[in-house]
């Protein structure tokens, strides 16, 4: 059954096959999504848990021609959960928001091959991640939508409704901040 049936019957009447069968389909899309963010594999799969129960609790408001793709709407609430994760644990760290602008806007962007390498490291990711987490909220899913997610710089714009310049903008901005913030970890 396609993926617009499935939704259908879950809107329509709340078949649990039907949902049963749209959430396996995105699971372990959904799961390494948050896992690569969160290094403590327990607690990813609590959070995709809540990830999945916001999406059955919402899709009864998701319109396919309105809302983009069924992918793209529930990695946004994927994301939006990681925020608000490290949001919260920000905020008993330090209960401050980092501002971007400390950046350095003249700093031509850098290449991601050496900042993806090291995102692999898990000890590295979760330090990234705790530290994109004091940042604003936009800020923050651009980052995690773009490297973790792996949508492209157009794709984000639209989720997020923004201008493509501003997401690109934005995100290059925080990954000459990362570098500057990160420069001595090995």
């Amino acid at each position: 059954m396609d993926e617009l049936r499935l939704i259908k019957l879950i809107q329509r009447t709340g078949d649990r096959d039907a949902a049963d069968e749209l959430i396996r389909r995105y699971y372990d899309a959904v799961y390494f999504f948050v896992k690569k963010q969160i290094r403590d594999p327990d607690f990813a799969f609590d959070l995709t848990q809540e990830i999945f129960i916001s999406c059955l609790r919402a899709i009864a408001h998701y319109t396919p021609k309105k809302d983009a793709s069924f992918k793209t709407w529930l990695f946004k609430i994927a994301s939006n959960k990681v925020a608000d994760y490290y949001r919260s644990r920000a905020y008993r760290e330090t209960e401050k928001v980092l501002p971007l602008e400390s950046a350095e806007s003249e700093i031509p962007p850098i290449a991601e091959s050496d900042f993806t390498t090291k995102l692999e490291n898990s000890e590295f990711a979760e330090k990234i991640c705790a530290f994109v987490g004091r940042l604003p909220p936009d800020t923050q899913k651009i980052f995690q939508l773009h490297i973790f997610g792996q949508y492209t710089f157009s794709e984000i714009a639209a989720m997020l409704e923004l201008p493509e310049s501003s997401v690109k903008s934005k995100y290059y901005r925080l990954i000459n901040l990362l570098r500057k913030e990160f420069c001595d970890y090995e």
